[in-house]
């Protein structure tokens, strides 16, 4: 007698092959970061697994950082606006103003932004932590409180980069929530926002994988600004 497959074991088959499927692409990067995501899923989502499970986490550093680049700048849309509060973005700062006097520079920050500020003269500054100035594991850690604490402003951008500011990011709000990280202050820097080259919102989505992105350092390698970091005394 021919072996007969009931109803409701091909549809458990399908689900079973459903399962392998969505497995296979938590280790592709290109479906990772173009994966659109339900409200359960986003619901669901957990950043410190998202980036110690992510399929750049074993790669060689440079390697890994090549590969950020590449996939982000693919899929995100450069802008030429103010960037506000909450946004993460990475952009090019190739000339900064005082690039002659500064000991070091990031020419490719990832950063997230908490303001805009004024010089004495009357000057527009833009103000953020660029995560590339931490180290791997703190730039995780960095990523991880931020989104658990302004879980709702993330969860709303998640597909898409934001478009409105997020008030309670800022540097008060960010050194309180990680207090326990007294080199925080290390990765704050001022930019002026007609020096800034392309720039890339991010959505959340694609956070995990800007976490993999190293600086461009002009001055100093990046083993050098890790051994800063180190050094760094509030």
């Amino acid at each position: 007698m021919p072996f007969k497959v009931t109803r409701s074991q091909h549809k458990q088959e399908q689900d079973e092959d459903e399962k392998i499927i969505k497995v296979k692409k938590v280790h592709n990067l290109h479906d990772i970061d173009r994966f659109i995501y339900d409200a359960e899923s986003i619901k669901n989502f957990r950043m410190d697994e998202a980036i110690s499970t992510h399929p750049l986490s074993h790669r060689p550093t440079n390697v890994r950082s090549k590969l950020a680049y590449s996939d982000i700048l693919k899929l995100c849309k450069p802008t030429t606006k103010y960037l506000l509060p909450g946004q993460v973005v990475i952009f090019g700062y190739a000339e900064p103003k005082y690039k002659e006097e500064l000991e070091y520079y990031d020419k490719t920050p990832c950063t997230i932004f908490i303001g805009i500020t004024r010089t004495k003269d009357g000057n527009v500054r833009e103000i953020g932590l660029n995560l590339h100035y931490y180290p791997p594991r703190v730039r995780a850690r960095i990523l991880n409180t931020t989104y658990e604490v302004f879980k709702d402003h993330f969860s709303k951008n998640f597909n898409d980069a934001p478009d409105k500011p997020y008030g309670f990011i800022n540097w008060k709000s960010l050194k309180h929530i990680l207090k326990h990280n007294t080199k925080i202050a290390f990765g704050i820097k001022m930019y002026i926002p007609v020096l800034r080259g392309k720039s890339y919102v991010l959505p959340t989505r694609l956070l995990p994988t800007a976490c993999y992105t190293e600086g461009h350092f002009s001055k100093a390698t990046l083993m050098q600004i890790q051994k800063f970091w180190r050094e760094f005394k509030n």
